[in-house]
C-alpha cells in the first residue's frame, strides 16, 4: 500500500525480473556426445554476440548523411550546367554514374563539350575555399 502498488503488479514484476539476463553472461553448448546430465562447455560467445547488428550504426548513418549535405552545399556553388553534368557523371542523384557519351546525348551536345564542362566543374570543387566543408571527410593518406 506503501507504494501504490497491487497485488498484480508486484507478482508480474516479480515474474518479469526473473527473464532477465545479462548482456554479458557466457552462453553453454549442450551439443555433441554425451549424456545431458554431464553439462555443456561454454562456447565463449556471450548474448551480446548474438544480438550484434550487422547494420551501420547510428553515428555512421548520421556521418553518411551529414557528408551528403555538404557534397550538395558543395554541388551547388557550380552554374547550373555544371552542377548537372557532375550530378550525372557522378550518379549523386540515383546513384548511378552515367558516361559522357549518355551526358552528351541528354544535352544534345558532342561528347567534347561535356568534358569540358566536366573537367572546368571538378576545378573549381578543388578550390580551398570551395571544398573547405568535405576536407574533414577525408582521411589523410
Amino acid at each position: 500500500q506503501k507504494c501504490n502498488l497491487t497485488v498484480e503488479k508486484i507478482l508480474f514484476y516479480r515474474k518479469a525480473a526473473k527473464d532477465v539476463e545479462s548482456l554479458d553472461k557466457n552462453l553453454v553448448s549442450k551439443a555433441g556426445k554425451g549424456s545431458a546430465a554431464a553439462g555443456g562447455e561454454e562456447s565463449g560467445k556471450t548474448l551480446e554476440d548474438l544480438m550484434k547488428d550487422a547494420g551501420p550504426t547510428p553515428a555512421e548513418v548520421a556521418s553518411k548523411e551529414m557528408f551528403r549535405t555538404d557534397v550538395r552545399r558543395l554541388i551547388k556553388t557550380l552554374s547550373p550546367r555544371e552542377q548537372a553534368v557532375i550530378r550525372l557523371r557522378f550518379g549523386l542523384d540515383d546513384g548511378t554514374p552515367r558516361t559522357l557519351d549518355f551526358i552528351a546525348n541528354k544535352f544534345g551536345v558532342e561528347k567534347e563539350k561535356i568534358r569540358r564542362v566536366e573537367a572546368k566543374a571538378l576545378l573549381k570543387l578543388r578550390q580551398p575555399y570551395r571544398n573547405q566543408s568535405v576536407k574533414c571527410y577525408i582521411s589523410d593518406l
